[in-house]
Formats: C-alpha cells, sequence, structure tokens
C-alpha cells in the first residue's frame, strides 16, 4: 500500500492507528498555536473551510476562536470524514473529496496537508481559486523528515506563489500530561549525557494568499 495514498489514509483512520498514535493531539495542538496568527477577526462570519481535516481535532479550536463563522471540513478519506462527522457534526458540516470538491468559501485553512501530496503546487494553486483567503501551514525546517512527509519547508518555501505575509510560530507537542513529562522533560535531562540533541519544541510556517475567485 503506497505511503499518503487514499488507502493509506483510510486504514490509518479507520484501524484508529492515527489517534492512537497522537494524531488527534498534534492537530488540536498545532491549530491551538497557529490559530491565533490567522488574519482573520473572532467576529468573522463567512465561510472557513479546513481542506485535509482529518478527524476534525482542529474543530473545537475553530468554533472556540471564530464563533459565528460557519465551519467546513474537507478530507479525502471517508474514514476521517466519518469520524469527525461523529465528533463535532453537532456544530460543523464535513464532506468526504479531494480538492476539487472543495466549495467556494470565503477562507480555506490547509494545515500540514501540503507535506504529504506529490502534487502540492498543483493542490495549492486549486486552493487558492477556491477562496478570498487561503492559509497553508506546513512544518518549518523539519529534520528529519517523518516518514511520510515529501519535503522540508522553511519562509521561502512558496515565494513563487507570492504570498501576502509568512509567520512562523510554534507547533506545539504530540504528548500531554504525564506522556510529555516521561517524553520531553526528564528525557531532556539524560539526552546530553548520551552525546543525544535536546528534544525542542516543534515549528510551523503559515502561509497566507490573498486570492481572487
Amino acid at each position: 500500500m503506497k505511503v499518503n495514498s487514499k488507502e493509506y489514509w483510510d486504514a490509518r483512520f479507520s484501524s484508529e492507528d492515527w489517534g492512537k498514535k497522537g494524531g488527534q493531539i498534534q492537530t488540536e495542538s498545532h491549530a491551538k498555536n497557529y490559530v491565533q496568527h490567522l488574519n482573520i477577526a473572532n467576529d468573522f462570519t463567512g465561510s472557513i473551510c479546513d481542506f485535509g481535516c482529518a478527524e476534525g481535532n482542529a474543530f473545537p479550536v475553530y468554533a472556540n476562536h471564530f464563533p459565528s463563522a460557519q465551519l467546513l471540513g474537507v478530507d479525502f478519506s471517508k474514514a476521517a470524514i466519518d469520524n469527525a462527522r461523529n465528533k463535532f457534526g453537532h456544530f460543523a458540516n464535513f464532506l468526504a473529496g479531494d480538492v476539487y470538491d472543495v466549495p467556494h468559501s470565503d477562507v480555506i485553512i490547509c494545515s500540514h496537508t501540503l507535506e504529504h501530496l506529490e502534487n502540492h503546487i498543483q493542490v495549492l494553486q486549486t486552493l487558492k481559486q477556491k477562496c478570498e483567503k487561503l492559509f497553508a501551514i506546513v512544518p518549518y525546517q523539519e529534520e528529519p523528515l517523518g516518514s511520510e512527509h515529501l519535503r522540508a519547508y522553511d519562509e521561502t518555501s512558496y515565494d513563487d506563489e507570492h504570498p501576502s505575509s509568512v509567520v512562523v510560530c510554534g507547533a506545539g507537542w504530540s504528548y500531554r500530561g504525564l506522556n510529555y513529562l516521561l517524553q520531553i522533560p526528564i528525557k531532556n535531562l539524560a539526552r546530553p549525557l548520551f552525546g543525544r540533541k535536546i528534544a525542542r519544541e516543534p515549528m510551523q510556517v503559515i502561509f497566507e494568499f490573498e486570492c481572487t475567485r
């Protein structure tokens, strides 16, 4: 099964492997960190579409920051969308489909999705045609690359697409509570003794695009 294929992601979501390996916590953590940097007013009343929404764990964050917005999540994995509807369908809508199924929206957020896609430029350009404002968020200077990630990013990665702004911010940790203490602060005390690098908070970069429809 090809990594990052629809079949691959359907298997990960339907088996709950994605959640067990921290995917839900990671999505929420990413959103909590990047949402405060999005150029969207808290009283925004338009439509916000999250493309590549996975199981929708960013949606409580969106609802908290933009309580009057109309929220939609799109992902090509039906298994992910089914899980998202079960958890968050009472306040957001969800659609199983690819980039061409994304409806025209005022704002599109594409968070930690493009790094999985071979045709990331084509997807980015297609999304820009479907909204007035696009936020593309990807890992920043990831080293080493995750097994599902196809490329590393820095502030210049999408210069050819002419972003209106570029912001680098923290991405948060994929651990909570005791697991966080055991994996980060406590292990960091011992890492130098074994010649290992200190674990630092991962970063993410936000590319904002002003679009015309």
